[in-house]
């Protein structure tokens, strides 16, 4: 049942609507969803995203927990309308599904879509906290994170306090941690858009959000007009299974491209030797090193656990523009001064630690799902999987949903989809789009070269993907602008890259 007030900006909406009569639209052709049962959201504290949570309409629609029994408790699902940026809006809105799991789609989404101006220019953009997730009955579980920053534990001490946290966070919800899983949440979604008023609709989903897509296309495909899905999750991939295989081949990529670059392979002619020499010494002789918080300028001294090498490497690969510090600050550690490392470090939370994620969440989804498929954490040279070390003593103890029989076979569908994928992502790469491609007859897969994870904000995918969703064509996109998002060039001292003529006429 929905729990909302009439906004004035009703009355805006409905002038609009006129303004289109009077010049010869089809009112029919127009968009008339249940825009009267949302209100003005909350003041914005995130200066960038004020302007965009400013026009937006909020509220909140209350679903039973247990679906399939329909009774008992209810939880309230966290809502957020952006509003398409032109007076005549297209029908079909854009359904936003966030990554993790875990992530907080209305956390998330404002400043998603303030990189997508093209996309959501005729189209309203409806943002959802998945259950669990945000405001949505959070099964979050908070962490000291003074903890770990301070170097004060190793990884391993502070994985287990987590673990001990969940426990205690377990015996406090209200709620039933087994009815937390994707399939329920997809049919939540279904349920927020028929109470919305909306016929078809398109999903956009990135990383886990391109999982829940499919799983709703499978349960609710009459319903979707169209699917973009970038860093793709298929439900052939067990998500914990190749995180470290997966980061040693996105690295070892990077290793090659800094040999082929020109100024790179002279700063740093035996960076992948250095790494493995520094994480030996730290393993054997651990020292003590002392660094500025970037954030609170706050002096730390401490002992860097090795370990901890391996997973901000990896989170930093997730990224197009910081990547490109990896090799300067590897060679730097390796000199002893750790602070370029433990900047990326502090700023990325030192890998899949649930920093920033409803971890409870988080939990019920994997315990319940992937995880059941994965029996080793298969690490890698350079790399611990560090999803499945983290989820590993947790899933021993957290209540485990049912999973429907076939979830983990392949999607099959026409829907038009439009797949991205970028070819330096350290956990999504673009085999797993290929994966999803085979099954779904009416797709494109878009690879780009110079984009680790999250391909769609960058360069010119957003208008691709504006012209996708008008003409529902993947197969007729003209993709060649893509071809200018190359790697960025490595910085070669603290000044920056030392460009080659030819990539600095490239990167004007």
């Amino acid at each position: 049942m929905l729990k909302l007030t009439i906004p004035q900006t009703v009355l805006i909406l409905s002038s609009l609507l006129l303004s289109a009569c009077e010049l010869g639209n089809n009112p029919s052709d127009e968009i008339s969803p249940n825009y009267h049962l949302l209100s003005d959201c909350k003041k914005s504290e995130d200066a960038d995203d004020a302007y965009i949570i400013d026009e937006a309409l909020c509220g909140k629609i209350s679903v039973f927990e247990n679906r399939k029994s329909a009774s008992g408790r209810k939880i309230d699902l966290n809502i957020m309308l952006l509003p398409a940026t032109s007076p005549l809006v297209k029908p079909d809105p854009i359904f936003y599904l966030a990554g993790g799991p875990g992530q907080a789609a209305v956390d998330s989404g404002p400043s998603l879509f303030r990189l997508l101006k093209d996309v959501r220019r005729e189209r309203d953009v409806i943002l959802v906290d998945q259950r669990g997730t945000g405001e949505s009955n959070s099964l979050a579980c908070e962490f000291d994170i003074s903890i770990r920053e301070s170097m004060s534990i190793t990884t391993k001490e502070f994985e287990e306090k987590q673990t001990e946290k969940l426990k205690s966070c377990l015996g406090e919800y209200d709620a039933d941690p087994r009815l937390y899983t994707t399939p329920i949440a997809m049919d939540d979604l279904n349920e927020v858009r028929e109470e919305l008023g909306y016929g078809q609709i398109n999903l956009y989903g990135i990383s886990y959000g391109t999982r829940a897509a499919l799983v709703y296309v499978r349960r609710h495909e009459a319903s979707v007009r169209s699917m973009i899905i970038d860093s793709v999750v298929p439900l052939t991939m067990a998500i914990p299974k190749n995180v470290a295989n997966d980061a040693q081949s996105a690295f070892e990529r990077l290793l090659a491209d800094c040999k082929a670059q020109a100024g790179c392979h002279e700063a740093y002619p035996d960076l992948h030797l250095h790494l493995q020499e520094l994480v030996d010494r730290l393993t054997q002789h651990p020292e003590d090193v002392t660094v500025i918080h970037p954030r609170t300028g706050e002096s730390i001294t401490g002992s860097l656990d090795p370990l901890m090498i391996g997973r901000i490497i990896r989170g930093v690969l997730y990224d197009r523009t910081l990547s490109r510090l990896l090799p300067l600050a590897i060679e730097e550690a390796y000199k002893s001064n750790f602070q370029p490392l433990s900047t990326l470090g502090y700023a990325f939370g030192g890998g899949d630690d649930g920093l920033g994620m409803s971890m409870g969440m988080m939990s019920s989804v994997l315990c319940s799902e992937d995880m059941n498929l994965v029996l080793e954490p298969l690490d890698a040279m350079d790399f611990d999987n560090a999803l499945y070390n983290t989820l590993n003593p947790i899933c021993q103890f957290w209540p485990k949903g049912e999973i429907p029989d076939g979830y983990f076979n392949p999607v099959v569908s026409d829907v038009p989809t439009l797949i991205t994928s970028g070819e330096l992502d350290p956990i999504t790469p673009p085999k797993y789009g290929f994966e999803a491609a085979e099954t779904l007859s009416n797709s494109r897969h878009i690879i780009v070269e110079g984009i680790g994870h999250a391909v769609t904000p960058h360069g010119c995918i957003p208008k691709l993907m504006q012209e996708f969703l008008d003409e529902l064509d993947p197969q007729n996109l003209d993709t060649t602008c893509t071809e200018k998002l190359k790697r960025m060039p490595f910085f070669t001292s603290f000044a920056g890259p030392l460009y080659s003529k030819d990539e600095a006429k490239q990167n004007d």
